[in-house]
Parts: structure tokens; sequence; C-alpha cells
């Protein structure tokens, strides 16, 4: 348990990936969510790898009955669920909350062990009345690897390094899934992509006050989720550099010529409330290729 809560509170290393996309449904939704995630465990974790399944039950101190973990559900060998432990810690969320508690309940398998279609369908199904479903946090140790794959819900991932250089071919090759949300922040702990590339304060400041008024003047609110669509001006001769890295994230990506420069336009479906992050890649995707901005048009969905 000592490297999970390493892993979890002192590593400068990790990668949030987005699994669930809001603009597919039903099916197709839980479809995309588990293959990504499948994808990205089989890029952490190989066969002869030591892992550690622990999952997280918190509840009230003196609570009766405890939830237990139904482990066994999630593994195909069943009799090394013999070698399942129980170990009862601060709550996780809030260690000084003493009026809360955690039982970690851990169990040292292969990947081949694991049931891992059935365990990501069970933590994407966590926040709806589907089954099959976990309660609590599931948390795949990679002992042999010293790396760690948390899915927290449908939404998303976290992946977790102590060494840059064990999670950089996993930023390289799934570039694309990372959250963008997040993007800015991951690519500067890599130094790639966006790392070194800035706005002023007076930049700042400026397009946020253009996004607040731009909000206002569409009679929407942070809650409404729309499509955004994003226009940047990108010189002829960097262009292709451009391209390739923008359609590395989850934005939807068209383009057209215009004289000695190219129009490309960034799409993506999200609630009005993550218009600033957006606005930030943007403007400094055109800072990195010396291009401009032209602002955002919005289609409520």
């Amino acid at each position: 348990m000592r490297l999970l809560n390493q892993l979890l509170r002192d590593s400068n290393y990790w990668i949030r990936f987005e699994l669930g996309l809001i603009q597919l449904n039903g099916k197709d939704y839980f479809k995309e969510m588990r293959r990504r995630a499948i994808t990205i465990v089989n890029s952490i974790f190989d066969d002869d790898d030591d892992i550690l399944l622990v999952v997280s039950i918190s509840n009230d101190i003196g609570y009766k009955p405890i939830y237990r973990a139904n482990i066994k559900r999630f593994i195909k060998n069943k009799k090394i669920i013999y070698g399942l432990t129980c170990k009862t810690v601060p709550y996780e969320f809030d260690e000084e909350n003493t009026e809360m508690e955690t039982k970690q309940y851990s169990l040292k398998v292969k990947k081949q062990d694991i049931r891992l279609d059935f365990l990501i369908q069970s933590i994407g199904n966590k926040d709806f009345r589907m089954k099959p479903r976990v309660d609590g946090s599931v948390y795949l140790v990679n002992l042999t690897k010293e790396m760690l794959f948390h899915m927290y819900d449908d939404r998303g991932c976290d992946v977790y390094s102590l060494e840059k250089g064990k999670l950089l071919p996993v930023y390289d090759k799934l570039r694309s899934w990372i959250l963008d949300y997040d993007r800015i922040q991951i690519d500067c702990k890599f130094e790639e992509g966006l790392f070194n590339i800035n706005e002023t304060p007076a930049e700042v400041e400026k397009r946020l006050h253009q996004n607040k008024k731009q909000v206002k003047e569409n009679n929407l609110n942070e809650y409404n989720t729309c499509y955004i669509t994003h226009e940047l001006e990108i010189p002829k001769v960097l262009i292709e550099e451009c391209l390739k890295e923008m359609t590395q994230t989850g934005f939807e990506i068209t383009f057209e010529q215009k004289f000695d420069s190219y129009i490309i336009r960034a799409k993506k479906a999200e609630t009005l409330a993550y218009i600033n992050y957006q606005t930030e890649l943007m403007s400094l995707y055109s800072k990195k290729y010396q291009g401009k901005y032209n602002g955002w048009s919005v289609v409520k969905v």
C-alpha cells in the first residue's frame, strides 16, 4: 500500500485521459469508454507484471454492516482470492476527518487473472443505476513498473508514475485522449506540446472579458451543452506542423486555405462552463504557430 500512497500523493508525473465522450450516447458511449480504458491498461501493464488490485470503501466509523468489496467477481482464477487482505486506513479523501474511515481490500494478481472488461464496465456504471456496478475507488498498481491506473468513473482515468521516462511512451502514444482541460499542465510536465507557450496577463484579461461578454450576448449559461467552434488563422508554412499537433486533441479539426494562410476550425461539444480553458488552448496554439486566434462561435445542443 505504500507504493499506492506514494504514487497518488508524491508523483510528479501523471496523465488524465478522457474516456466518456459527451457527443456519444447510449451503447456507443459505454463502448468507447471501455475501449479507451482497456487500451490504456494494456499500455502500462504487461502480462508478466505483478499487479496489486485495490478496492477502497469508505463509510462512517461505526457503520454496520460495513460494505465488503466483492473482488472475487473481477477475478478469473478464483483460487487466488485467498490472498485477499483488508486494511483500515484514515479516510482516503480527507485524513483529518475522524468521523470517516476507509477499508482497503487488496489482492496480488497478474493481468490475465483480471476480468478486465467486466471490471472497467463496473467502474463505468458507478454513477448509473446499472449492473454490474462497483462502489468505492478501484486502483491497479503495477508493482513491477511502479505505475498506477485509476479510473474514477465513466468520464476518465488517471495514470501515475514515479519516473517521467516510464510514462512518456504512454503520453506519446495516446496523446489524443488526454483530457483537454488538463492538456496544458500535462504538456508542461513532459516538456512537449504547449510547454513554454504563454499568454501575457493583458492577453488573459482580454480573452476572459471577451468570453464573458460573448456568453451574455448569446443568452447562454455555463450549464448549457454546446458545440463550440474556434477559428484560427495559421501561416501556410506552419500549417502542416500545426495540424499534426491539433489533431492530437479531443477537438474535431477542419481547415481551408486562404491565400498565404489557412483557416483552422476546432469544434468540441462541451458545457459552456469550459469555454475559458478552450480559448486558452486555442490562443496558445495560435501563438505557437505564429498565427491569429479569431474567436469562437456556439450552437446549443
